[in-house]
């Protein structure tokens, strides 16, 4: 291939990449399902443009409150997350303790994780 030819695939390379503006994301079917249910709805109407997925997921994460995030990362967490949290929150309170003596204070005390 001639050094002229490659630069014209590159450039023409370079371009198509610029031009991409848009990306996957994976959701579960029934996700899909309820946005294009709501889509097909709020495109039943005699003017304006036709409404995309990316105009409602814009609408849905701009509603979206920092207490809603902060409520989401919680439901992230296992059990063993909230444990290791409250270890790691009493031993800069308590100074530092091995994890087995934390999950017997906590046992000891009766209390679900307020040592």
């Amino acid at each position: 291939m001639s050094t002229e030819t490659q630069n014209n695939t590159l450039t023409s390379s370079a371009k198509k990449a610029k031009l991409v503006r848009t990306d996957n994301v994976r959701v579960r079917r029934e996700t899909k399902k309820k946005i294009l249910t709501d889509l097909a709805q709020l495109n039943k109407k005699d003017f304006g443009r036709k409404l995309t997925v990316d105009d409602y997921v814009q609408l849905a994460i701009s509603l979206i409150k920092p207490e809603l995030l902060e409520q989401l990362k919680e439901q992230s967490l296992s059990n063993r997350d909230r444990m290791e949290l409250k270890y790691k929150e009493y031993c800069s309170k308590h100074g530092k303790i091995s994890k087995d003596e934390f999950i017997g204070l906590l046992l000891a005390s009766g209390q679900s994780g307020k040592a």
